[in-house]
């Protein structure tokens, strides 16, 4: 219980919204929060401004907490859906508005009026739709590979993409001499239904959003399907090292349920790392030539790999292989596939010691299961660097390399990557004959 004391404090209600904005749509999400954390709020009016009128949004009265009370028994906070409510008022129209918020609390300040704020915000309704023009033609893209698009955006425009099936792929300015030119790489996630859509998008600050479809052959194929026997004794050395370095999982004390724990829970938990790494991905192509497979490498496993594991012949797990297992002699030199900057250096769960390079505009390399690193974090690299040593670090049972390429976190097919031809194919020339079009236009 409390005494009247936070009725006599002197602290105004405050008012916080969930985002900045200058503008707001039909559909534009926007919650205001109105706090008192002393004597808890009492009122809280919050009106619409238009040119030639006012409108009501919220007028909310709360009952006064008594005078012993607990401090559950005070309004010390309600959110408001804004985007919501206003969506429900047909006569909004386009041009400038503002948001005026009213609230005060059951202080005994002011001669029992309490303490008050007003917040004006102005802003503009905007409801029109930003512009999206395709200027690639025809595009082809296999399952579980990457493809590229060009198109240009309005200036209002805030972000744009391609959205394939629930994954989405920011585009980026290719620094033409327009300005609204834009490309995105965007990658058709190889275990997607074969009847994803992909779509353009734009969308401004104010929420609006434009679609529209685009030229696309699709060409689906078929992974390889392999069986992995696991034995005692490669569950006893792995495991236990795996379970002891990632105390975010559970002590199972049973090999094979622990196998199945690591080879799902922390699998999936390292990709949302590789995901969300990704997000801090140069804005600008920071490379020029075709990426490189590990030099003087045989290639040991395939691109998404269905592998079904099986222990004293009884099956107990399935999982896809994200990438290439690639072998050569044991601690053999690890080169950069291209060049960029070192984003993550250290231990990755199944993936070991673990070095991420980013490539720029969401494309990343993985080198996992290294027996050791030679290479920072933010550091520099270029194509051929040595970057540190296979191993059999993470869930590997021999000395070998586990390359993968990502796009916004998003496993895509290496090979492409590797071909000079589709990388000329696919992006340079067509980003070179939009400028050489814009050129003879200007």
């Amino acid at each position: 219980m409390f005494l009247t004391f936070d009725r006599w404090e002197g602290q105004s209600p405050s008012l916080k919204f969930d985002r900045n904005f200058t503008s707001l749509g039909r559909q534009s999400n926007l919650i205001a929060t109105v706090t008192d954390e002393g004597a808890g709020l009492k009122q809280v009016v919050i009106d619409l401004k238009l040119r030639n009128k006012t409108i009501n949004l919220v007028n909310k009265q709360y009952s006064s907490p008594p005078i012993f009370y607990k401090t559950t028994e005070k309004n010390s906070s309600e959110s408001f859906d804004l985007g919501k409510i206003t969506n429900t008022f047909n006569q909004i129209r386009e041009g400038p508005a503002s948001i005026i918020v009213s609230a005060k609390d059951f202080s005994f300040r002011g001669l029992f009026g309490g303490n008050k704020i007003v917040i004006k915000k102005d802003f503009t309704f905007d409801f029109s739709p930003p512009k999206l023009e395709v200027l690639s033609g025809q595009h082809y893209i296999r399952q579980g590979g990457s493809e590229c698009i060009l198109y240009r955006v309005e200036k209002d425009t805030h972000v744009s993409g391609v959205k394939v099936g629930p994954h989405f792929f920011p585009g980026y300015s290719p620094q033409l001499s327009d300005k609204q030119i834009r490309f995105s790489i965007f990658a058709y996630h190889y275990d997607l239904p074969l009847n994803s859509k992909m779509t353009l998008v734009a969308r401004d600050k104010a929420g609006n959003e434009s679609r529209t479809m685009f030229r696309i052959k699709f060409f689906p194929k078929k992974f390889r399907h392999r069986r992995i026997h696991l034995d005692k004794q490669f569950l006893k050395k792995i495991i236990p090292k795996l379970t002891n370095k990632n105390p975010e999982l559970l002590e199972e004390k049973d090999l094979i349920k622990e196998f199945v724990q690591v080879n799902n829970e922390l699998r999936d938990l390292n990709h949302q790392t590789i995901k969300k790494i990704s997000k801090r991905s140069s804005e600008r192509i920071l490379w020029t030539e075709p990426f490189s497979q590990l030099s003087q490498s045989k290639v040991e496993s395939f691109f998404a790999d269905h592998r079904t594991y099986f222990y004293k012949g009884v099956r107990i797990d399935h999982q896809d292989h994200v990438g290439f297992d690639l072998a050569s002699v044991k601690h053999y030199p690890i080169e950069a596939s291209n060049n960029g900057i070192i984003r993550y250096a250290t231990n990755l769960g199944i993936y070991g010691k673990t070095v991420l390079i980013d490539h720029g505009c969401g494309l990343f390399s993985l080198y996992g299961h290294l027996s050791s690193i030679s290479v920072e974090q933010d550091q520099e690299v270029n194509k051929g660097d040595i970057i540190g040593l296979s191993g059999s670090t993470g869930l590997a049972a021999g000395d070998h390399l586990h390359f993968g390429l990502f796009l916004q976190g998003i496993p895509v097919n290496p090979v492409e990557w590797w071909d000079r031809q589709w990388i000329q194919e696919h992006l340079w020339e067509r980003i070179n004959a939009i400028e050489k079009i814009n050129r003879v236009g200007s």
